[in-house]
C-alpha cells in the first residue's frame, strides 16, 4: 500500500504537469530472429533469446548472392501480451512487482510466427512459437527499483509541500476552484527541484530497461509444409523440430548496454526436406543438433558468431558470424556470412530487416 500511495501521489502530478500524460512508453522492446524462419535455418543468426519482443514483427531477409532483387521471403511474428491485453498495463506490474522476482512470466514472452520462404522451385510455409521458461534478473536491476521507490518518496514529499488541494476555500468543479490549484500547480512546475527530480524519475526508469538478465532459458518450436512448382496439391511435411536456447550476459562495463553474451543451443529436428535421387522420394532424417554462440554488444550493435553441429551426421554443420544494428525500436539490420548445414549449396550470405509494430506499449503510472 504505501509503494502504491506513492505511485498515486507521482501519476497525480505526472497527469498535471507532463506532456507524456498519466503514462511513459516501452521502449526497449526487441526485433527477434522468428522462429518460423529459423526452423528452416533460413536466417542470419538461429540462436537468440529476445528479452521482450515487440507486438508486431514483420522481417524481410534476401540471400545477398541472390538475383531475387526485392526480398521474396518474409515472417511475422507477434506477442499476444501485447497484442490482446484489455488491461492497461502499469508502472507497478511492469516494473516494481516483476523486478521483486527472479523469474519472468512464460505468458509475457509468448510469440506466435508465420513465415513464407521460396528456395528454388519450392515454397515453404512455416509456423513457430517461443516463450521464455526462466529469467533470472540481476541485483543490479533490483537495486534500481528500489531507487526508483526512493525518487517517488522524494516526489511524495514535494507534492505534499507545494500542492496543498485540500487547502482550497473554493466550491470543487468552480472556475475559482480549478484557478486556485492551476496557479498552485504552475508554481510547482517552476521549482528547480521539481524539475530534477522528475528528470531523474525518468532516467531510472530507463535504466530498468536496459538490465540485461544475468541468465535466461527460452524455448521454441516450429512446423514447415512446403510446395513445389506452386502446385498446391504437391505440399507435403517439410520440417518438425523443438529447441533450447540458454544464455548467459556478462557487463563488458558500467555501461548498460555493453555485454558479452553467451549462448547454449539444443535441437531436436525432423526433416523430409531431402530429396533421394535414386529412391526418387524425399527421405525422412531425424537430428540432434547442438551448438553455441558468442556475440559482443556494444549499445545498439551486436557482432556474434555461432557454430552448431549435427551430432548424428558426420561433419555436418552450420558455422556462421553474424552482425545486427539497431537503428531504433522499430527497425533493426542484421546479416550473416558463413556455410550452412547443406552438403551442397550451403552458403549463408544474408542480408535482412525487421520493422517493429508496437501497440499497447505505454504504461500506465497508477494502477487502475
Amino acid at each position: 500500500m504505501k509503494t502504491k500511495s506513492i505511485i498515486i501521489l507521482f501519476f497525480v502530478a505526472f497527469k498535471l504537469f507532463s506532456q507524456e500524460g498519466n503514462s511513459i512508453k516501452i521502449t526497449d522492446l526487441e526485433l527477434p530472429n522468428s522462429p518460423a524462419f529459423t526452423i528452416l535455418d533460413y536466417s542470419p543468426t538461429i540462436i537468440s533469446t529476445p528479452s521482450t519482443t515487440q507486438a508486431f514483427t514483420l522481417s524481410l531477409i534476401n540471400s545477398v548472392n541472390s538475383s531475387k532483387g526485392f526480398p521474396t521471403d518474409y515472417a511475422l511474428e507477434f506477442t499476444p501480451y501485447w497484442v490482446f491485453s484489455q488491461k492497461k498495463k502499469n508502472l507497478t506490474d511492469y516494473f516494481i512487482k516483476e523486478n521483486q522476482k527472479a523469474y519472468s512470466k512464460p505468458y509475457k514472452n509468448l510469440s506466435f510466427s508465420l513465415a513464407a520462404v521460396k528456395k528454388d522451385t519450392i515454397q515453404n510455409v512455416s509456423v513457430g512459437i517461443r516463450t521464455n521458461l526462466l529469467t533470472v534478473n540481476r541485483k543490479e536491476r533490483q537495486e534500481s527499483v528500489n531507487t526508483l521507490i526512493k525518487k517517488l518518496e522524494r516526489f511524495k514529499v514535494l507534492t505534499d509541500q507545494n500542492l496543498p488541494f485540500g487547502e482550497n476555500p473554493n466550491e470543487s468543479g468552480t472556475p475559482e476552484y480549478n484557478k486556485w490549484n492551476l496557479d498552485k500547480i504552475n508554481k510547482y512546475a517552476e521549482l528547480k527541484e521539481y524539475k530534477e527530480l522528475t528528470s531523474e524519475i525518468y532516467k531510472a526508469i530507463d535504466s530498468l530497461e536496459s538490465f540485461k538478465p544475468i541468465f535466461s532459458a527460452d524455448i521454441a518450436t516450429g512446423y514447415n509444409h512446403f510446395f513445389d512448382q506452386n502446385e498446391f496439391k504437391s505440399g507435403k511435411f517439410g520440417r518438425y523440430g523443438a529447441w533450447l536456447t540458454l544464455n548467459a550476459n556478462f557487463k563488458l562495463s558500467k555501461y548498460n548496454k555493453n555485454y558479452l553474451n553467451i549462448y547454449q543451443y539444443t535441437r531436436y529436428l525432423i526433416d523430409e526436406m531431402n530429396y533421394d535421387e535414386i529412391l526418387l522420394s524425399y527421405k525422412k532424417e531425424k537430428n540432434l543438433d547442438i551448438g553455441a554462440k558468442i556475440e559482443f554488444q556494444f549499445n545498439d550493435f551486436a557482432l556474434g558468431y555461432e557454430y552448431i553441429n549435427r551430432t548424428n551426421q558426420k561433419d555436418n554443420y552450420r558455422s556462421v558470424g553474424n552482425l545486427k544494428y539497431k537503428i531504433n525500436e522499430k527497425f533493426t539490420i542484421t546479416g550473416g556470412f558463413g556455410k550452412n548445414f547443406e552438403k551442397t549449396d550451403n552458403l549463408v550470405s544474408f542480408l535482412g530487416v525487421s520493422w517493429g509494430i508496437a501497440t499497447n506499449n505505454e504504461l500506465d503510472i497508477v494502477e487502475k
